[in-house]
């Protein structure tokens, strides 16, 4: 334990509260620290019943003397008093009632994932968690054991949930794919149980975590449309059913006659699969549903994808689904494909073909008009070459004249020959005594 505790670096003195100043008082304070963890007699105190109300009391007393900045201070006490006081003020975070990093993994999950605030907001609530479970280590209330587990253990920490693909879009450049890779893509996908996805990101324009969330009530068979309002993404070990992140993000889209001909075909061939074995075994997975605050099981649910081949049919297909195929078609084709490309590619043909940019937000689920024009939009060759010729029309070889008008007060103005036409212009110079110039072709002459 002493040489563990040798890598771990101590700011602050719990006995005094006070910031340690120098190399040898770090040093006389680790060696107190060890043998306080060592002595018997203190491991009862060190995992005593503590309320993270009490943890976080000490640590604005102490906040002054930390060498904290004030802004920072201010930060943690709004996430506190606005958020993690309510749901953990009275809560253990120490002793055999201690929370569990599950708890409060499912707290930050159900915050990102089933609220409106950002996924940058949420991870504000980890680092006073962090900041937490820190205080209590200084202060001797959870062990070396405990402080580990809580915030280092990479697979049971306190963490932060997987970002939705609506952050993510944000902060990766996703390529566009020309037609040709488009179809040779398809051919792979032709004729497995990932062909109706495939389909419903490049002729629908749906988010991986859309696509896989979406259940048979979401498609309308008579108006063909469907309704995308969840997504399916990986909670806390379980497979689940979240909101999707904005209310623009929640939408009715209409379906191309190539995707709703796919789901008739689909949902015809798993009514006749329900009854073989394989589906039977398989269709009772359970997901849960987060999109309440109380969450709920959904045993076997009526999700659109599922296997249909090799033998297993009626299992579950994931957001982990297009792995295998992502990786066949980087190695066969030399084409990196992403999910979200497919998205990509969907809405900037649309673009490019002339669909009104509100009726593209729409259907792409954006809330803000940049967020289309920024990640989607991307000029193609056909738009450059129309936007060149545009360019290249332009015309400033022209003439043009100083001359003095008399608004009510004097201004000078340059008065443009083709405005002017060639007679009136020809006045004006001789009336006016100017000389006639030519006109640079650089319009800032």
């Amino acid at each position: 334990m002493s040489e563990v505790l040798t890598q771990i670096h101590y700011r602050i003195d719990s006995r005094t509260g006070l910031p340690l100043r120098t190399k040898k008082e770090a040093r006389d304070y680790r060696d107190y620290v060890i043998a306080q963890l060592q002595d018997p007699d203190n491991l009862e105190k060190q995992e005593s019943a503590v309320t993270f109300q009490k943890v976080w009391d000490e640590y604005i007393a102490g906040a002054g003397k930390g060498g904290q900045a004030p802004s920072t201070v201010t930060k943690h006490s709004s996430v506190w008093e606005n958020h993690i006081k309510e749901a953990f003020g009275t809560k253990y975070i120490s002793g055999k009632r201690a929370v569990t990093t599950t708890e409060i993994n499912e707290y930050l999950a159900e915050k990102y994932y089933n609220t409106d605030l950002s996924y940058g907001y949420v991870e504000g609530f980890l680092k006073v968690f962090y900041l937490l479970y820190g205080e209590a280590y200084r202060r001797n209330y959870i062990n070396l054991e405990t402080i580990t587990k809580y915030t280092k253990e990479r697979n049971i920490r306190i963490q932060m949930p997987k970002k939705t693909q609506v952050d993510e879009e944000a902060d990766s450049t996703i390529q566009v794919y020309s037609r040709s890779d488009v179809l040779k893509m398809y051919e792979v996908f032709e004729s497995t149980d990932l062909e109706l996805p495939f389909m419903l990101g490049i002729f629908c324009g749906l988010r991986e975590s859309e696509i896989f969330g979406l259940m048979w009530d979401d498609w309308d068979y008579e108006k063909n449309t469907l309704t995308i309002n969840k997504q399916l993404v990986y909670v806390a070990g379980a497979w689940s059913l979240t909101r999707v992140k904005t209310l623009a993000s929640s939408r009715t889209i209409d379906v191309p006659d190539t995707v709703s001909k796919l789901l008739s075909e689909r949902r015809l061939a798993l009514a006749k699969a329900k009854g073989t074995p394989a589906y039977r075994s398989r269709a009772n997975e359970i997901v849960m549903d987060l999109r309440d605050k109380q969450p709920v099981e959904i045993i076997g649910g009526d999700f659109i994808n599922r296997k249909l081949y090799d033998g297993n049919d009626g299992k579950l297909l994931t957001t982990n689904s297009f792995k295998y195929y992502s990786r066949k078609i980087k190695a066969d084709l030399k084409i990196d494909f992403k999910t979200h490309g497919l998205r990509k590619t969907h809405l900037t043909n649309l673009a490019s073909s002339g669909f009104p940019l509100k009726s593209l937000m729409a259907r792409a689920g954006h809330k803000k008009l940049e967020t289309s024009l920024k990640y989607y939009i991307t000029e193609d060759e056909t738009s450059r070459e129309q936007a060149l010729r545009i360019i290249n029309s332009l015309n400033f070889n022209d003439y043009y004249i100083d001359v003095d008008v008399d608004l009510g007060f004097k201004k000078t103005m340059r008065m443009w020959l083709s405005d002017l036409g060639e007679e009136a212009f020809s006045k004006l110079e001789q009336s006016e005594g100017k000389k006639r110039q030519k006109g640079n072709k650089n319009i800032d002459k």
